[in-house]
């Protein structure tokens, strides 16, 4: 008979994969599978971010190409492409970064010219991952090969267009390389730029009473009063399911809560739509990080969002700005 704590491990790992495939039977549109199936893995194993990944063999060195992710954004870029080169598939690689944040590849796939893996980050501090997590997350990598190659069956993953198929707005892996490269031009400008992270509020209930496609018109009048409340030289991305970012050129933390200010006092009745006293108020709660010279993507968007998710526990509907190093 397998020990205590291996009988404990395998009862775990049928749980949640019980589960995760529950989760799934309930989504029937191919599109949000993959997106449905991330979260669902990511709340499994107690991860704060969740992202597929491609690489070639031997390009340990290269940042990994980001395929879809969900979860916070703050991808350890670097220390991925190292994993996804020394993981094999059933043998996961694991590895806490200098800041103490857990981060974990497993394979989903491994052929001569690519390596398509998923990675899992916790927050900084967080316990680290362990053996007893190493069957759940092989096994969750098999549910997420299958899940793209049905994907793969409406359109090819591999040629992602840079726009989000429902609001136009850039997608998040666009977002996140074109606001990266923005970045890079600000310490050698000595100019500013500030983040912002809109998330919908009520968008979940919205869905439940109006449906999908409801929830999807929400969704779409978002993305057209945040598009026009900043320039063209600004960038608006869809980067979560009810979240959206938005990069300001040239702009300080005080210009983008002015902007935030209005977003909030607008969104009421510009998103929602006609109410009839059944449909909660849909708002916005939006996190503002001014970026500090030599200051990471990553790390401004982790203070944006621990500014958006204060915001949200307080009741959603307003602005905050974080004006302190990402926690």
């Amino acid at each position: 008979m397998p020990p205590q704590g291996e009988q404990a491990a395998v009862a775990r790992m049928n749980a949640e994969l019980a589960g995760i495939l529950r989760i799934l039977r309930r989504e029937s549109r191919v599109p949000e599978l993959l997106a449905t199936g991330l979260e669902a893995i990511m709340q499994a194993l107690g991860a704060e971010g969740i992202a597929v990944i491609r690489g070639a063999p031997d390009s340990a060195a290269t940042e990994p190409e980001v395929l879809h992710r969900a979860g916070m954004i703050g991808l350890p870029a670097t220390s991925a492409a190292m994993l996804l080169w020394r993981a094999e598939i059933g043998t996961p690689a694991l590895s806490v970064e200098p800041n103490g944040r857990p981060i974990v590849v497993t394979v989903c796939r491994d052929s001569s010219t690519e390596k398509l893996g998923m990675v899992l980050w916790r927050r900084r501090g967080a316990r680290a991952w362990a053996g007893d997590d190493v069957g759940l997350m092989d096994a969750a990598a098999g549910i997420v090969w299958l899940l793209i190659d049905r994907e793969a069956g409406q359109r090819n993953v591999f040629r992602a267009t840079p726009n989000d198929a429902l609001t136009a707005l850039l997608n998040q892996r666009t977002f996140i390389s074109e606001a990266t490269r923005h970045i890079a031009r600000l310490d050698r400008e000595d100019t500013p730029g500030t983040l912002m992270l809109a998330e919908v509020d009520n968008l979940d209930t919205v869905g439940v009473l109006l449906g999908p496609e409801g929830g999807d018109q929400v969704l779409r009048r978002a993305a057209m009063l945040l598009r026009s409340a900043v320039r063209p030289m600004d960038l608006v991305g869809r980067t979560g399911d009810a979240e959206f970012a938005v990069w300001l050129s040239g702009a300080d933390h005080m210009t983008a809560a002015e902007r935030a200010e209005n977003l909030c006092l607008e969104a009421p009745s510009r998103i929602a739509g006609p109410r009839d006293g059944t449909v909660p108020e849909v708002s916005f709660s939006i996190g503002i990080a001014g970026r500090s010279r030599g200051e990471s993507f990553a790390d401004l968007a982790t203070r944006a969002g621990q500014a958006m998710r204060q915001v949200k526990r307080e009741g959603g509907g307003y602005w905050r700005v974080s004006l302190g190093k990402a926690a």
